[in-house]
């Protein structure tokens, strides 16, 4: 309606009080709206305040609800007229708002959908695992120095120190992260491959018992150096739902980069130990 029309915020980035007021030509007039209260995925309740070339104050409501497939999006909006439009029946109102409600769903829409493709989508799953003996090599690196040549060359030595033993290794290999200090660059990481062997161990490859316990877990396929986006939506996941975090993180690596060369086509199951908050000591 006014292609200059200015535009000024006040208020957090969003939420109640977020505002911005606006100055334009007699079609956008002056104004502002502001909102009142939030529900996350659930409301969103607004006043939009015009001051010229009338005055009016109203309140708009939006509802969100799923539905089969997708989210049920219904806009409202409630107040007084003044009182010239008082002639103004249904029919009217309808003519004169319905494009806007129509091109604003429409809009809304669009964003909505452009805004899933572009954030990858995860499931995570409550999982039970069972505690089961493993040999690791646990270091302290960069983590800058992280790749499938650090792994694969700590995953080669385990076997190679069971010996015979390691025919009997079922299990995909898996690494721990004990610590993730962003501030340093580094992590404390144990690679580590389960086994019920006997063998002793030794200067550098130790023996333990894996985590046993209820575990949050994603299934995760694509390279390795994109597995960040996983495991930021598991704690996002973790922090909104009634667990809270019992102990460290692993990845177990479920694809062999030798029997698939795709980094694509990788797939990897990230756990997170969790517990009921409730639980807690």
């Amino acid at each position: 309606m006014d292609r200059d029309m200015e535009k000024s915020y006040e208020g957090p980035e969003s939420g109640p009080g977020a505002k911005y007021s606006r100055k334009g030509n007699d079609e956008v007039g002056t104004g502002f709206p502001e909102i009142l209260e939030t529900e996350p995925h659930t409301s969103i309740k607004s006043r939009p305040v015009f001051e010229e070339p009338w005055q009016s104050e109203s309140v708009i409501r939006w509802k969100f609800s799923p539905t089969e497939g997708g989210t049920r999006a219904a806009w409202s909006v409630s107040g007084e007229l003044p009182g010239y439009l008082f002639w103004m029946g249904q029919k009217d109102m309808e003519e004169m708002m319905g494009p806007d409600f129509e091109s604003g769903l429409a809009k809304l829409k669009e964003l909505s959908e452009n805004a899933a493709k572009a954030s990858p989508s995860f499931e995570v799953v409550v999982k039970e695992v069972k505690s089961k003996p493993y040999f690791y090599i646990r270091e302290r690196i960069a983590m800058s120095e992280m790749s499938s040549e650090f792994f694969g060359m700590r995953f080669g030595k385990i076997p190679g120190h069971l010996g015979p033993d390691a025919a009997k290794v079922t299990d995909p290999p898996f690494a721990i992260f004990h610590e993730w200090d962003e501030a340093s660059g580094e992590t404390e990481v144990s690679v580590g491959i389960a086994s019920a062997s006997a063998k002793p161990e030794s200067d550098n490859i130790a023996r333990g018992m894996t985590y046993g316990g209820p575990t949050m877990m994603i299934s995760y396929r694509g390279p390795y150096e994109d597995m960040g986006d996983a495991h930021n939506h598991m704690h996002k996941h973790i922090a909104a739902s009634d667990y809270e975090f019992a102990g460290v993180p692993w990845e177990v690596f479920v694809t062999n980069p030798e029997d698939q060369p795709d980094p694509a086509e990788r797939i990897t199951e990230i756990y997170y130990p969790v517990r009921l908050a409730q639980d807690t000591p």
